[in-house]
């Protein structure tokens, strides 16, 4: 479960700003690409993130597996990717993002606590907290609205659980429009229920990120 929340905690952390209220947590205001490395008990994963105007893409690889979201917001769609067998599958944006650990900002306390800077950006830390407290963390976010870290803590019972996402490597500039499309030679899967480690975050650690959209 710890190895699913991690991969849940990176697909969504990209977009967890993306999207967000005005009453929550502020959107990028800029396009930009960075790395993606996620820590936790399960070890350490990394991958990309892209962002646009209503757009978004996160790519993870797991076991040798690399496993893609597109959310598009404009469209009101989503597409799972799966490159190795040259296949996506459309999904609603509202399954979409629950798909790739879509936020809900209903039970969360978010506070605005200070700046630090985070990777060589100035940036400001937000503390969100689920109100039953079975969860709560941290989102640094710059002046652009990108969401450069987290750090969360969830638990159930006596287990508990801590993720850190950090963005890296970050550029700021226009992204290629082709990487929110669908390749033209990828095939349509029928409807797929769930991908390992795509399928939003488990237990007390849903709903964590705010920010609907996604």
């Amino acid at each position: 479960m710890h190895k699913r929340l991690a991969l849940s905690l990176a697909l969504c952390l990209t977009t967890a700003a993306g999207v967000a209220h005005a009453d929550t947590l502020p959107a990028p205001t800029v396009e930009y690409s960075a790395d993606r490395i996620i820590e936790s008990e399960a070890g350490t994963f990394t991958g990309k993130v892209y962002s646009a105007k209503d757009k978004e893409r996160s790519e993870i690889e797991t076991n040798g597996m690399q496993m893609v979201m597109i959310l598009r917001k404009d469209k009101q769609l989503g597409y799972m990717l799966m490159p190795a067998q040259r296949m996506y599958q459309q999904l609603d944006f509202s399954t979409a993002q629950k798909q790739s650990g879509g936020p809900d900002t209903e039970g969360v306390d978010i506070t605005k606590v200070g700046t630090e800077t985070i990777e060589g950006h100035p940036a400001t830390k937000y503390r969100m907290v689920l109100k039953d407290g079975s969860a709560g963390g941290f989102m640094w976010i710059t002046d652009d609205g990108i969401p450069v870290k987290m750090d969360m803590l969830s638990k159930s019972g006596k287990d508990k659980s801590r993720t850190t996402v950090t963005l890296t490597n970050l550029k700021i500039g226009a992204q290629d429009p082709q990487l929110f499309e669908v390749p033209g030679d990828y095939k349509a899967l029928p409807r797929m229920p769930h991908l390992p480690g795509m399928g939003g975050l488990p237990g007390a650690a849903k709903g964590l990120i705010p920010g609907a959209r996604r």
